[in-house]
């Protein structure tokens, strides 16, 4: 069975890929692993919509834009412009900006990196390509730009590809909770691949999936058999979902509390966590995390106004060389103090034992933090093996980094059932 549209594509999906060009949920996602035609299905899905819908505004997005080029831009480029619409307009050059339909409808495209005027106003559609790589946060500011307002579709999407990542990511936790709608997609729904007539595999599909079934590791869980699994080099391989996520709960007021706060970086962040005395256990209830650029007096009433009627034991913030920032909060009503650990290493060594020992939980009203937990890993080396004492990516984790730094605490101790309150009520 396959999709139909009346501008003479002569393309044909089946499965769940199928399936997936066919929803109309605000998120969808077609998950799978490498070379099922994800990418290629939404290509031709936003190629049909600028033809049907006139006047409507769509996007192409990638975390990075500069990756969009050699390879999703020159696909699209390829197989539906040059033999379909060469009467579409392409502006930007090598690094195309847009396309122009002649019936008004036109296609962005950008990078979380460099959004620009691709998200400056309302689409229609976003295509993700790769959303395993995006953030939370980024998929979030995404979704704004799809509320409908100045629609010219009957409906808005986020539309989205993604081959599978760590176990507790977003996508994972936000298909659970009933907010998108994923498809797996299979080499089988390939027809380059499979013959659909038969179910054989053609010539093509031995030659390229005897490559993707000689990869190693974790490489070859995710990008030939389409698991979800831990990245080579994790840190935190000791979190299990199934053991550190619980629903959140309504936190008694006497529980001892602490904050952590990242202060610096793409995003400000904080996290909340609370010491049940009966069980000893720490649990992280709450979570802030939001841009920049937003001034420093701002990010300190957001969060005085989350902790209003608790006492803060402390707010551990920053590294040891961000002085200035520990001042600005200060300056602002925070009672930021510097964390008592300076080592990045030994901090989270101590999360581990406290992980490992059942100590620690996370609460589902976390989701940025139980992202970054789960893609908290160390660069893989030229030959093959993790960089010890260092952390891919790391300037992206800024729950993690909150959270190491409030769990030292002030004094470099691991929190104790002792705590020194602050001679003032925070709220």
């Amino acid at each position: 069975m396959q999709a139909q549209t009346n501008f003479n594509i002569p393309y044909s999906f089946y499965g769940e890929t199928r399936k997936a060009i066919l929803c109309r949920d605000s998120e969808v996602l077609l998950a799978g692993p490498a070379d099922t035609g994800k990418t290629f299905a939404w290509l031709w899905k936003l190629h049909t919509l600028a033809l049907k819908y006139p006047g409507c505004q769509l996007a192409i997005v990638r975390k990075v834009k500069a990756d969009l080029v050699g390879s999703v831009l020159h696909t699209f480029k390829r197989d539906f412009l040059e033999p379909f619409a060469p009467y579409v307009q392409i502006y930007g050059g090598k690094s195309p900006q847009w396309y122009d339909y002649p019936n008004g409808s036109r296609i962005w495209t950008g990078g979380m990196d460099k959004p620009g005027g691709t998200l400056s106003s309302e689409r229609d559609v976003i295509l993700e390509v790769q959303a395993e790589q995006l953030s939370l946060m980024d998929h979030e500011y995404l979704t704004r730009c799809v509320t409908g307002r100045g629609a010219v579709m009957p409906y808005t999407q986020i539309i989205a590809d993604a081959n599978p990542a760590h176990p507790s990511h977003w996508i994972i936790s936000r298909s659970r909770e009933g907010k998108l709608t994923r498809f797996n997609s299979s080499h089988k729904d390939n027809p380059v691949l499979y013959d659909q007539s038969t179910g054989e595999l053609t010539p093509a599909g031995k030659k390229r999936l005897a490559v993707l079934s000689n990869l190693s590791g974790v490489r070859r869980m995710r990008l030939f058999l389409g698991l979800w699994a831990a990245p080579e080099g994790a840190i935190y391989e000791v979190f299990d979902e199934t053991r550190h996520k619980v629903k959140a709960i309504s936190i008694p007021i006497s529980w001892p509390r602490f904050a952590g706060v990242d202060p610096i970086g793409a995003y400000v962040a904080a996290v909340w966590i609370a010491y049940d005395p009966q069980s000893q256990v720490f649990h992280v209830y709450r979570e802030y995390c939001e841009p920049f650029g937003i001034p420093t007096r701002e990010h300190v009433k957001n969060m005085l106004e989350l902790s209003q009627g608790e006492f803060i034991s402390w707010w551990a913030t920053g590294g040891p060389s961000e002085r200035q920032q520990r001042m600005d909060f200060q300056s602002h009503g925070l009672p930021a103090c510097k964390p008592g650990v300076a080592d990045v290493w030994a901090g989270i060594d101590r999360i581990i034992e406290a992980l490992d020992g059942g100590e620690l939980v996370i609460h589902d009203s976390c989701p940025k933090l139980l992202d970054e937990i789960g893609s908290y890993s160390r660069p893989i080396g030229n030959d093959g093996l993790p960089v010890e004492n260092k952390i891919a990516d790391k300037d992206r984790f800024h729950c993690l980094d909150s959270l190491r730094y409030g769990w030292v605490g002030p004094e470099g101790g691991q929190p104790t059932m002792e705590y020194k309150y602050l001679p003032k009520r925070i709220g």
